[in-house]
């Protein structure tokens, strides 16, 4: 069995729109995308993506699910190989567990919920702290509105050393979630906790769902050190995967034709300010080559963008080295090194969006800063420097998958030294080709599988768990004391687990819920249940859901009440309470209303 937290891990990390988009031709409609239904024939779209609830749904033939019953449906491939593929594009490794830890599951909700809540917080300290006004003169001076400031969720962390704890921890809990989150520290003697942004800008990192997993922290005095204080890794938090501004960038433009790579938050922020709101950044590393398909997965073209000097040549080299084995035939990548002294916020508020796009237009290809870069030492007028110029580039060429791009670089490789291509390729090691990544298939028409509608479904208990498959929502408004009375009947039990475990975590897809029963015996009557059609719109299924449990209810009621009054009938008339015999008459005129 595949840890259900491994699985909760890969959806968080996985963009259901990157999946489909591969496969289905997408267009912007508003927050959502829309194309034509693969799993039906049809001519008008009536397919739609939702990136913020990354779930899909068709209004034609009423297809809907997650990433993963997207790959199960048009792939035709079963639940494993499934979290195998969405995880191999992350780079993941699939572990395998008999029993799943859901403890780690429940943890890691938790942390969002953490993160999300100093976000607010540090959200209202820009608006209401007494000493807000400096945060807000230093974005007022660096040319931002609070129209950007909205959008990125700026905020403000007060000088001081436990705001953000007196106002977060009111438990031993949640000061242990401030240390796991990486939002406090703890003093050398253990006796306290402290903020660990004090008296900074903030600046919230999201994941692709717009969630806070991380900050990012500027000071406002500019003699305190460090400039930028950024969040350590956590369980919900990996810097060299993660790019800030591409939620933003996602949410703001209808279709990223490209995404520009700079270093630093204000740059990202400041360029959205000024009309280039496709750019993102590296979190304080060099590019890794998980942030490459990441960004070639948003975008066909990237264009990095470095300081003009050896290191910000250092850093462009080490980004080149990154890419090119994400160098699939389509993508682009270009470099743009920026003129002394300037970065690309001052330059942007300078000179405004038209030159600077200019500036992106004239970026230097990727193929020539990697020629000139490897020949800059060599004299290529002689026989050794060419010969030195192959040996050093045919390992960066040999980590280029297999296709156009890489034969044109080879080409290249061969007119600039001399060599023909096929005797080039033999001396090199060039000739043997690094294995092709497997391709997304071609856009089909799959036949959608025979499915059973929701008015083939009787049973109250089949009703409330299919309801729960397939739209985990309607858990929203169900209280506490429901949960403890449904826990109560062993008619119920599965009932009340699986609506303690929906509750337990936020957007649970019916594929993760459905994998924690794999290996039980109620596995195949959960997978029936969820192979049926998913009919109804969310209000309709809270309703369903919510007449439905309560029928439940006053069954499990009645049947308490049917046992006591059982209990009672053994006992003599004249030692009953009042209170026992009104119960008693009650269940007596009910059953002869009824009967």
């Amino acid at each position: 069995m595949i840890p259900p937290e491994f699985i909760d891990e890969v959806l968080a990390r996985t963009d259901l729109v990157e999946i489909v988009e591969s496969r289905v031709a997408l267009k912007r409609s508003g927050q959502n995308y829309s194309g034509l239904c693969p799993f039906h024939n049809e001519k008008t779209p009536s397919f739609t993506v939702s990136q913020t609830k990354q779930f899909y749904y068709c209004f034609g033939c009423r297809a809907s699910g997650s990433a993963l019953k997207f790959l199960m449906e048009y792939d035709r491939v079963d639940f494993v190989t499934a979290v195998e593929q969405l995880a191999g594009r992350l780079g993941m490794e699939v572990p395998r567990s008999q029993t799943g830890d859901k403890e780690q599951a429940r943890r890691r909700k938790d942390l969002y919920a953490i993160l999300q809540q100093a976000a607010g917080f540090y959200k209202e300290q820009l608006k209401q702290h007494p000493e807000r006004e400096k945060a807000v003169a230093y974005l007022k001076q660096r040319g931002l509105t609070g129209e950007i400031a909205r959008d990125f969720g700026l905020g403000f962390s007060p000088p001081g050393w436990d705001h953000l704890v007196k106002a977060l921890s009111h438990s031993n809990h949640e000061r242990q979630l401030l240390l796991e989150a990486g939002l406090v520290a703890e003093s050398s003697d253990g006796a306290r906790l402290y903020d660990l942004f004090r008296d900074r800008v903030i600046f919230p990192i999201r994941d692709l769902r717009g969630r806070a997993i991380a900050f990012g922290a500027r000071v406002l005095q500019e003699d305190d050190k460090p400039k930028y204080l950024n969040s350590p890794e956590t369980a919900v938090f990996h810097k060299g995967r993660e790019l800030y501004g591409l939620y933003e960038a996602k949410k703001r433009l209808r279709q990223l034709d490209r995404l520009l790579v700079v270093e630093g938050y204000m740059d990202v922020v400041a360029l959205a300010q000024h009309g280039i709101g496709y750019a993102v950044a590296t979190l304080g590393t060099a590019t890794s080559q998980d942030q490459v398909e990441r960004l070639f997965r948003s975008a066909p073209q990237v264009v990095f963008c470095f300081d003009g000097d050896a290191a910000g040549r250092g850093a462009a080299w080490k980004a080149l080295s990154a890419t090119l084995p994400a160098m699939q035939d389509g993508c682009s990548a270009r470099f743009l090194f920026l003129p002394d002294g300037q970065d690309p916020d001052s330059l942007i508020r300078q000179e405004g969006q038209a030159p600077f796009e200019q500036r992106l237009a004239e970026s230097v290809p990727l193929e020539e800063f990697f020629f000139a870069s490897l020949a800059a030492d060599l004299d290529m007028s002689t026989m050794e420097g060419k010969a030195a110029l192959a040996k050093q580039a045919a390992p960066y060429i040999q980590e280029i998958p297999e296709g156009v791009f890489r034969q044109l670089l080879i080409e290249a490789l061969s007119a600039r030294t001399g060599l023909a291509t096929d005797r080039l390729q033999a001396l090199t090691g060039l000739n043997q080709a690094k294995p092709a990544a497997p391709s997304p298939p071609n856009q089909r028409t799959a036949r959608v599988a025979d499915r059973r509608s929701w008015a083939g479904i009787s049973g109250l208990i089949d009703k409330a768990i299919y309801l729960l498959l397939h739209y985990p929502e309607v858990m929203a408004g169900v209280a506490d004391p429901v949960l403890e009375r449904l826990g109560t009947g062993p008619r119920w039990q599965l009932l009340h687990e699986l609506m303690v475990t929906v509750s337990g975590q936020a957007n649970i897809s019916p594929a993760l819920l459905l994998s924690y029963y794999r290996e039980t015996d109620h596995f195949q009557y959960l997978a029936g249940l969820a192979e049926r059609e998913a009919v109804l719109d969310a209000a309709s299924a809270t309703e369903e859901f919510t007449a439905a449990l309560n029928k439940i209810l006053k069954r499990a009621d009645r049947e308490i009440e049917q046992q006591v009054a059982d209990e009672l009938t053994q006992v003599a008339l004249s030692e009953l309470t009042e209170s026992q015999r009104n119960l008693l008459k009650s269940i007596t005129k009910r059953e002869r209303s009824e009967g």
